[in-house]
């Protein structure tokens, strides 16, 4: 979704009056999804690309630690998975909506984070958008996403095909940080690219000002804040990782989540 064109953040459709804020909002489901797993310890990786969501049912009671990745949001599918991971109906409701706030959840022994990825889109200059569903069991974390064609994890998964690497000396909870810290990490880079914009504007209105300047004002306006809207209530979604004391994060590891937590509270 770019982020421009469309002044609501938490809705695709770009028709937006037609849209009743107090429905269900769903995307469309794709024809075909992609599902990838690495399954992993300190001294071996196992990378399976699965044809059926029901290959990955195995994961389940892997020793390992296990991150499936779920490209395409298919009801059936995304129902049968969470049945089997013991996933809540209520967190399943939150993976196949769109249009949420940012925010976490603790229900039935799983962790839950819903949240945005943002992309720069350098073709046209503008801020794109899409909402990530990040669950964190007993050794496992399934990452559910809207689109099969980009995100921005290819850094972590070359770190988890290196054996020494940190994210391969530790568990699942270290994992599902990873993914957080990946995600509000490239928040910086698009706010990066939206400086650059801002300053190459601010030059145009000084040098040669034209008809179409408020134009380009109201459009970084707008941007920026949508990337308020994104980036301000992961601050309350990291605070309550951090204080749900749930089992799934070893102490070890809360030092990271806080890290991650003064990370959001610069970038706001």
């Amino acid at each position: 979704m770019k982020l421009f064109e469309n002044p609501f953040p938490f809705f695709h459709s770009k028709k937006i009056a037609k849209v009743n804020p107090t429905t269900e909002c769903r995307t469309k489901e794709p024809d075909e999804i992609k599902v990838f797993v690495y399954d992993y310890h300190s001294e071996e990786i196992t990378e399976q690309e699965a044809h059926t969501v029901e290959e990955c049912y195995k994961y389940l009671n892997s020793e390992k630690v296990s991150w499936i990745n779920i490209d395409g949001l298919r009801k059936t599918d995304i129902e049968n998975v969470c049945v089997h991971f013991g996933i809540h109906h209520l967190i399943m409701d939150d993976i196949l909506s769109i249009g949420h706030r940012p925010k976490m959840d603790q229900i039935n022994g799983v962790l839950f984070a819903l949240m945005n990825m943002l992309y720069f889109n350098e073709t046209d200059g503008s801020i794109e958008t899409e909402q990530i569903s990040i669950v964190l069991g007993n050794n496992f974390v399934i990452t559910f996403q809207e689109e099969p064609y980009k995100d921005v994890f290819d850094g972590l998964r070359q770190k988890i095909k290196m054996p020494g690497s940190k994210v391969r000396q530790n568990g699942a909870d270290y994992l599902f940080y990873s993914l957080l810290d990946t995600i509000i990490d490239h928040y910086f880079l698009v706010m990066e690219k939206l400086g650059d914009r801002i300053e190459l504007l601010e030059r145009e209105i000084v040098e040669n000002p034209d008809s179409k300047t408020n134009s380009r004002i109201n459009i970084l306006r707008n941007e920026m804040i949508l990337l308020k809207r994104t980036v301000i209530p992961m601050r309350e979604l990291i605070a309550g990782i951090l204080r749900s004391e749930s089992p799934l994060i070893d102490e070890k590891t809360e030092k990271y989540f806080k890290d991650v937590y003064d990370h959001i509270v610069h970038a706001s």
